[in-house]
């Protein structure tokens, strides 16, 4: 798969369609909280996504499936991996998917993130552990670490606070970049990639991709004149190989990603390895179809 132009390695779908299974609450948080304009609040359908990505020198999204909430959480949602498929099988040249994991769901989970990747092409994995109240390194997860360490894929985990709004306000943040570390220790050959750039934790979620060759980061979330001078400095120089871009679009829009990276003035060699190499090399999409 040769893709020219940035990749975005963590992006929804969110279509009108999307929007309107979410809850409520979800576009107050997108107006309130993320300052996102009407018409991206409102749903962006995939012809005008693929238009936004094209006109803001992107070629390709990570599309995440999404297995959000424990049994009777308020408020939770979720987006099947069919879902996911359907959009990707139409839209190869453009996007790719990521299997979305629920602890709860088990062996029957495992089974389901192998037949996604094995069977449909499914390139990673992609984990909320705050929606669940368990951190990354606790146990429930490690039969799909285990299974994605096999399969040879990567997977996104969020790390850093969980945003305060509902219902997430009521639920403790377990996601610091100490439990990385520990999950890195006890399965080194899996490839972690801590999205949401770990905040408030970016210096320590910098130390724990700098210790552990298996651990990568990823900017998501934040616009890229919030990354602040320590993650910039990080992946201008020794962290050049360690950093991937993402917006969590829409929460990111494309225009503002490439109005803001713009404006950082990083070198051409940094730059294309931040939205383009990395992610090339640690997804093998140079070895894709």
């Amino acid at each position: 798969m040769k893709i020219t132009g940035g990749i975005d390695i963590v992006a929804n779908l969110f279509t009108p369609e999307v929007v309107d299974s979410r809850p409520e609450w979800t576009k107050k948080f997108h107006a309130n909280k993320n300052k996102l304009p009407k018409h991206l609040i409102e749903g962006t359908p995939i012809d005008l996504m693929i238009q936004m990505l094209e006109e803001n020198g992107f070629g390709h999204a990570f599309l995440i499936s999404a297995q959000l909430g424990r049994k009777g959480l308020p408020g939770s949602w979720s987006l099947s991996p069919e879902k996911i498929l359907e959009v990707v099988e139409k839209n190869p040249e453009h996007f790719s998917g990521i299997y979305g994991i629920n602890p709860y769901d088990s062996m029957n989970g495992v089974r389901e993130l192998e037949r996604m990747v094995v069977d449909h092409g499914f390139i990673g994995a992609h984990l909320y552990p705050h929606w669940f109240e368990k951190a990354p390194d606790d146990p429930i997860y490690y039969p799909f670490y285990t299974k994605c360490a096999e399969l040879g894929i990567p997977v996104q985990i969020q790390v850093g606070y969980s945003r305060i709004y509902e219902p997430l306000q009521r639920l403790q943040s377990v996601d610091r970049p100490s439990a990385i570390d520990k999950l890195a220790c006890d399965i080194p050959d899996l490839k972690i990639i801590g999205i949401h750039v770990g905040w408030p934790w970016t210096e320590e979620m910098i130390s724990v991709v700098d210790k552990h060759k298996n651990v990568y980061m990823a900017t998501d979330r934040h616009a890229p004149s919030k990354w602040g001078k320590v993650l910039v400095d990080y992946l201008s120089s020794w962290g050049q190989d360690k950093v991937m871009f993402g917006t969590d679009f829409p929460v990111v829009p494309y225009d503002v990603a490439r109005s803001e990276m713009t404006a950082l003035g990083l070198d051409p060699a940094i730059a294309r390895k931040l939205e383009n190499e990395n992610a090339v090399k640690l997804y093998q999409l140079d070895t894709k179809k």
